[in-house]
């Protein structure tokens, strides 16, 4: 990695200052721990023995569950369409492609910061799961949070599979959202894939479905998943290294760009 690419993912993030992606990462990472926490406040008779023995451990699966099946997906769709949309909105992908960079360095750079925006989502989301578990347990004593240690080990465990898990995704949604200037297409071929993936997931062939990596991994250390992990690992990388590679081959190969 040379100053020159660094110094253009530079360039990449700093367009990002006017828009609402910063905004999205903020609200879509806080919106499944406000939520549970506002429902541990309306149910205590039901959660206050539930979050007893493991109080940390069974918030975070509350939040992360929800998480990983739909708002970490829909979050990597609507994150690359706004990403992609600073440049067909500003007519800015003729000029971009005019200037003395490589394919590689335009594609991968603006690849990078798409990828630092999810590690933000996935470093706020738990941030908020704490936030949200003291507030819960501040307003209302039934809940202990505050005298149980954080299971900091269980929160990256956790959330890096589920992060490994929606990388098909991420390289998939890259590759449309910089393919077609109308961001109706993207998003609406991602959520139609994320819904079917849902609702096919008691199909035998779903393991081979990018979209539902994310909340399988989630569910990998359950008894009934045992020896799932590691396949379902390799073929999230897989899937990633495949649809990055076909998105860049088919950007450099493209007659018209931008």
């Amino acid at each position: 990695m040379n100053l020159t690419f660094l110094y253009n993912t530079k360039a990449e993030l700093l367009k990002t200052r006017r828009t609402s992606i910063a905004w999205l990462t903020v609200l879509a990472a806080a919106f499944m721990p406000a939520i549970n926490c506002v429902i541990l406040l309306n149910r205590p008779d039901i959660f206050g023995s539930k979050l007893t023995v493991v109080p940390w451990t069974v918030f975070l699966h509350m939040c992360w569950k929800n998480t990983a099946a739909i708002l970490l997906p829909l979050y990597v769709i609507l994150l690359n369409n706004a990403i992609a949309q600073i440049e067909f909105r500003n007519h800015g992908w003729k000029q971009v492609y005019a200037l003395p960079r490589r394919y590689a360095d335009i594609f991968f750079s603006k690849f990078l910061v798409v990828v630092v925006f999810l590690f933000l989502f996935m470093i706020l989301s738990n941030v908020f799961v704490l936030a949200s578990g003291y507030i819960a347990g501040w307003l209302n004593p039934v809940y202990l949070f505050s005298t149980h240690a954080v299971p900091v080990g269980n929160i990256l465990w956790l959330s890096g599979r589920i992060g490994l898990g929606v990388l098909g995704v991420l390289a998939i949604q890259y590759w449309l959202s910089i393919r077609f200037s109308n961001y109706i297409i993207p998003l609406a071929t991602g959520i139609g894939l994320l819904v079917a993936g849902l609702v096919l997931m008691d199909w035998d062939k779903i393991i081979y479905f990018p979209y539902v990596y994310s909340i399988f991994l989630f569910f990998s250390d359950a008894p009934d998943r045992a020896g799932t992990l590691m396949p379902l690992v390799t073929y999230a990388v897989i899937a990633f290294m495949i649809f990055l590679a076909i998105g860049f081959a088919e950007v450099y190969h493209r007659r018209e760009k931008g």
